[in-house]
């Protein structure tokens, strides 16, 4: 009965004023869902929206796009080579918590120890000393926001000193001259007052980039959510590329992931960018997204085709994006608004239906999305450990069941057409095997195992529909703790490159842009007032965690940092009262004195503020906290359309106990 109101009332809104009347937005859950992840393409190509949203830009954004201008692929990315290389700059990350995010290893800690086991050296710049930066033999504090001006005066002294040596590389790369001539007035000196970071320091550490042998520089959300997020990401795979550390042992290589995706091709791809605007502002889409950011204006527009209904799909972006309390209020102004997810959270406590799925323990699955950031090649099948109660449906089959009420299909339908369609991929990329003898091998039972098995087939470590002894699903799931498919290897480029010519364009009127931009700040004053960053807890898992005392027992994580240089100058004391005050709004947190934040420099964690009526979640509520985006605004950077969540400009006092 809720599949069908929700197909009907959905039908009936797109069909009076059109696809663009329904928004969705598409949650960070889902990255850890294969079957979510296989069907949701589809969905989206079906319902067809301009006002499509997604964690993804308050998160990686930058870093797809600074992949799609180097590489032509926007899921392009090198990783580091954490256990062979011998000196690691990790900027704007924090693996020991994240286990590395775009460097997916198991027990980060023990891979750092090995490092400075076998007399290699750790270096993590970030403006707070972070769990990672105090294993770290040198830590270098930087002022938020300014990752860009140091990396480029790293380009600098490349250039000036006569050390760019790209490697096997050289011969690929157009741009060299220009991005000279770009990085030319970013000396150390010029950008040292900036940064805060000293020249002399800026100087020791291209020095000792340049004199070890396998040096990789990695950098991660700290450098995508800020305002030269794009520029910063970009910057981190040319000080690689200049210094022949790309595709390079040791340095930072790519992935083979055993489903297929990212090998060789002959395809070019296009720029997905700027193809719609939105509404209020006419900001650029990427990849078939508007900003996050802007989702609360967007839906509170009342042109003459405003946003009517609302679909998410395992995600809070009341909590999770900034301006909560405009898209709380926006959201709760729609006519019909449905949310898949387990939770009724600040988000979904607004919807008319809400359809849960199976949870994390009730179906499969397969590390799909984390295959592509590993720093080993492997493959790893989960398979469902619980049974679900009678009648729960996986998320896949949602997104299925409702697309097709939409459009009076079945699920059996789109299942099928999804399968027709890799098959005669697979069978254009296999010249000895047609689509017959795929499906024949791939059998009758609808859902993603069978498209995963075709995958696995097809692969890199694949029997290819041979019958030889290569990897199959069956293989896999015979392999109790995954299968081990051996370390990173050089040598993937220029072959999976998806550029003209197989070039790597360093330059892209976009990164111009932006260059042009940072160099405007140069030699200016840095701004009055304290500047806010986010941080992560190892228990934290954005918003999702709050509501499991397991994982918020203990004291209160949602603090503001304050270093005691500033706490003096305030009148703050530890855990007393604060009022922080931004461009937008003002909130009073509890105040943390701690001196691993630098002078200048506040830290609030992302994910808290569950404050809103309506919730069931009782736990959360009582650790209620602060959102950190209600503070940051609707700052964004400009290339990618991702959410400035660190440097924000902040005034903080002291509230009378």
């Amino acid at each position: 009965a809720a599949l069908a109101l929700v197909g009907e009332r959905l039908a009936a809104i797109r069909n009076t004023h059109g696809k663009d009347a329904i928004a969705m937005y598409y949650g960070n859950p889902n990255g850890h869902n294969f079957g979510a992840q296989i069907y949701t393409q589809l969905f989206i190509q079906l319902l067809d929206t301009q006002r499509f949203f997604s964690a993804g830009s308050v998160d990686q954004q930058p870093k797809n796009l600074s992949c799609e201008l180097l590489y032509g692929s926007a899921w392009t990315f090198p990783i580091p080579d954490i256990d062979r290389c011998d000196y690691f700059i990790c900027m704007g990350a924090n693996p020991l918590v994240s286990q590395g995010s775009l460097m997916s290893a198991p027990d980060v800690g023990a891979r750092f120890r090995a490092l400075r086991e076998r007399d290699g050296r750790l270096v993590v710049i970030d403006p707070r000393r972070t769990e990672t930066a105090e294993l770290a033999d040198w830590h270098l504090s930087i002022r938020p926001g300014t990752d860009a001006f140091l990396l480029l005066a790293i380009v600098n002294l490349l250039f000036e000193n006569e050390r760019v040596q790209p490697g096997h590389l050289a011969e690929h790369i157009d741009g060299l001259e220009r991005l000279r001539t770009l990085a030319r007035s970013f000396t150390p000196g010029a950008v040292s007052p900036i940064t805060g970071i000293g020249a002399p320091d800026i100087r020791r550490l291209y020095e000792e980039f340049c004199a070890t042998t396998r040096p990789v520089v990695y950098g991660r959300i700290g450098l995508c959510t800020q305002e030269f997020g794009t520029l910063s990401s970009w910057l981190v795979d040319v000080v690689n590329l200049l210094r022949g550390r790309l595709d390079t042992e040791g340095g930072a290589m790519f992935p083979r992931p055993a489903t297929g995706q990212g090998e060789d091709s002959d395809a070019v791809g296009e720029l997905q960018r700027a193809r719609w605007h939105s509404r209020v502002r006419g900001f650029p889409e990427y990849m078939s997204m508007l900003p996050a950011t802007l989702m609360a204006e967007e839906l509170a527009w009342d042109g003459e085709d405003r946003a009517r209904a609302l679909i998410t799909v395992a995600g809070n972006p009341v909590l999770s994006v900034p301006n909560g309390d405009r898209l709380h209020a926006a959201v709760g102004k729609l006519d019909f608004v449905v949310a898949l997810d387990i939770y009724i959270n600040e988000t979904s406590s607004l919807a008319d239906v809400i359809l849960p799925s199976t949870v994390q323990l009730e179906h499969s699955n397969y590390d799909f999305l984390f295959q592509s950031t590993a720093v080993r090649n492997f493959a790893r099948y989960s398979p469902r450990v619980l049974e679900p109660e009678p009648g729960a449906r996986d998320q896949w089959q949602l997104l299925l069941e409702l697309v097709g009420r939409m459009n009076a299909m079945s699920v059996e339908h789109l299942d099928q057409l999804i399968f027709d369609g890799l098959a005669q991929r697979i069978a254009d990329t296999l010249p000895d095997c047609d689509v017959a003898r795929i499906k024949s091998l791939a059998g009758d039972e609808c859902g993603p195992e069978r498209l995963l098995d075709m995958m696995l087939r097809a692969g890199p470590h694949g029997e290819r529909f041979a019958g030889g002894d290569g990897l199959t699903l069956a293989r896999l799931k015979s392999a109790e703790h995954g299968i081990d498919l051996g370390p990173l290897m050089p040598g993937r480029l220029p072959g999976i490159l998806r550029t003209a010519g197989k070039r790597i364009r360093l330059l892209h009127p976009l990164i111009e842009a932006d260059v042009a931009r940072l160099r405007q700040r140069l030699g200016k004053q840095n701004p009055a007032g304290l500047l806010l960053i986010g941080r992560r807890h190892i228990r934290d898992m954005n918003s999702w965690l709050h509501n499991l005392h397991h994982f918020v027992r203990g004291k209160s994580r949602c603090t503001l940092r304050v270093h005691p240089e500033d706490a003096a100058r305030l009148g703050l004391r530890d855990e007393g009262q604060a009022q922080v005050r931004s461009a937008v709004a003002e909130r009073i947190v509890t105040v943390e004195i701690s001196d691993d934040v630098m002078p200048g420099v506040v830290s609030l964690p992302h994910g808290f503020g569950h404050r809103y009526p309506g919730t069931r979640q009782a736990l959360a509520s009582e650790h209620a906290g602060v959102s950190v985006n209600d503070l940051v605004g609707d700052g964004l950077d400009l290339p990618s359309g991702t959410s400035i969540v660190n440097g924000v400009t902040v005034e903080v006092s002291a509230v009378a106990p």
